[in-house]
């Protein structure tokens, strides 16, 4: 298995050059047994040695100064910009050995290189891993044209003849979907946040948990709000929560949520004893999400009495400030799985705008805004205020009278910081204007379904005092 990558090298060609062909990294003794490894350790006679280096329309002590001269003849910059690129070939730790890895990285400069690139070819030992450092010139030979760095070259140029040399030589490969992931994506599963997939992900998996068949997985799918799409007809099957925008595919999740593999699932899952069900869902069942969170840490609780008299009597919160208090703490109990499921899956979509609405709800507080009205004021006393000071940064970047001064220079930045704040505020109001209703809305909602729930939970409970009275 090879893993391959590509980096620019700017500045100074020779320090790359250089460090590709250390010695001390591309020597290997052919020693066949330890007795001649401890030999060679504790003796200081003549060692026989290879170096694994090899130079491509170059001789690699020179490579340097060949691949200057065709920038030279060429007319392009020598030390500015990429003046050529590293190619780093990685290898599974004992899955190779060292004239393998060597033979692999010489032909792949020559099947990818050799016919338009200077470069060269060394092998290194010193690691864990055996790796190949391909130093290419951004310049070619034959016609002078720079090397393109894209997308193409590296998945339909490095990256296949890399895999295909790979499976030649019987090693193993990456083998992909051909999709991956978005930088939003990876970042949120870096830091733990929720993301829209992987929320799709954790109802899929709450779905199968509670389903013993692949149309009960369908009918809880649809319970939490989802549209589904699947059968003969679709090519994949799709869900569509009724708050979002997309569809999302579910093999693009994980291969086991493929219609086929669902199916299969639940055929297997049938067959089996009911006792042997719970085990099987528990062996079979994907990774969690990342996000999934963990039960909350409860810190020491004390008490305390105070004696005396309070000076600050605190008011009533109402308006905006109350609804957004109460929808932020909901948010936060919500994504704990402190509440019921059908308030869980009214607030889902909204655990990756909670730092929106944190942020309006800062903005709220600092300004004491209770009510549509005071909102709308405010915000035109800030776009009224945006106009001017744009209009005084506008003056001095266009008055030619007044000389280019330090002090022009740091009035201009002062204004630009006072635009950039104001242009925040103007955007957060913005905001909470087209959130207000739904926010509102939502609250109502989430109250509503607690109050259903406690309702069932006290029949419950006056039910099993009677059975028990009886």
């Amino acid at each position: 298995m090879a893993i391959t990558k590509i980096l620019p090298v700017r500045g100074q060609l020779k320090g790359c050059l250089d460090y590709a062909a250390n010695p001390q990294k591309t020597e290997y003794l052919n020693t066949a047994d330890m007795q001649r490894l401890m030999n060679y350790t504790q003796n200081g006679d003549k060692t026989e040695h290879q170096l694994y280096v090899s130079g491509f329309n170059c001789d690699p002590q020179n490579a340097y100064y060949l691949m200057q001269a065709t920038k030279r003849r060429w007319g392009k910059p020598l030390d500015s910009g990429n003046v050529g690129y590293h190619i780093i070939q990685s290898f599974k730790p004992g899955e190779a050995t060292p004239d393998q890895v060597y033979e692999i990285g010489c032909e792949f400069a020559r099947r990818f290189l050799e016919d338009r690139f200077e470069c060269t070819v060394s092998t290194h030992l010193d690691k864990g891993h055996l790796h190949n450092h391909i130093v290419v010139n951004s310049v070619s030979f034959m016609d002078g044209r720079m090397f393109r760095n894209d997308f193409t070259t590296y998945y339909k140029g490095i990256r296949a003849v890399s895999d295909e040399l790979c499976r030649e030589n019987r090693l193993s490969v990456v083998e992909t979907d051909g999709h991956g992931k978005s930088y939003g994506e990876w970042k949120h599963e870096k830091e733990g946040t929720p993301t829209l997939r992987g929320m799709v992900k954790a109802d899929v998996e709450m779905a199968m948990a509670s389903a013993d068949s692949f149309a009960g997985f369908i009918a809880e799918l649809q319970k939490m709000g989802y549209e589904v799409k699947y059968g003969p007809q679709v090519a994949h099957i799709t869900v569509r929560h009724k708050d979002a925008k997309k569809n999302v595919r579910l093999d693009r999740l994980d291969a086991h949520y493929s219609e086929a593999a669902l199916r299969e699932y639940f055929e297997k899952l049938r067959e089996l004893p009911p006792e042997w069900r719970r085990e099987y869902k528990q062996q079979t069942s994907p990774k969690p999400p990342r996000w999934r969170p963990k039960a909350a840490y409860k810190p020491m609780q004390r008490r305390a009495r105070y004696r005396g008299h309070v000076p600050v009597k605190c008011g009533k919160i109402t308006g905006f400030m109350a609804c957004y208090y109460h929808y932020c703490a909901l948010l936060r109990k919500s994504y704990r799985g402190k509440v019921s499921r059908r308030s869980y899956h009214l607030l889902r979509e909204d655990f990756i705008k909670f730092n929106r609405y944190r942020q309006q709800c800062d903005l709220i507080w600092e300004q004491k805004i209770t009510t549509v009205n005071e909102l709308l004021t405010y915000k035109e006393r800030l776009q009224t205020a945006y106009g001017d000071l744009t209009a005084q940064r506008k003056a001095l970047y266009r008055a030619k009278n007044i000389p280019y001064s330090p002090e022009r220079l740091e009035q201009i930045q002062a204004l630009t910081a006072r635009i950039r704040a104001l242009r925040r505020e103007i955007g957060i109001c913005a905001k909470i204007e087209a959130d207000c209703e739904s926010v509102t809305d939502k609250v109502v909602k989430v109250r509503q379904m607690e109050q259903i729930r406690g309702t069932e939970r006290s029949e419950v409970g006056e039910a099993d005092s009677h059975y028990e009275l009886i």
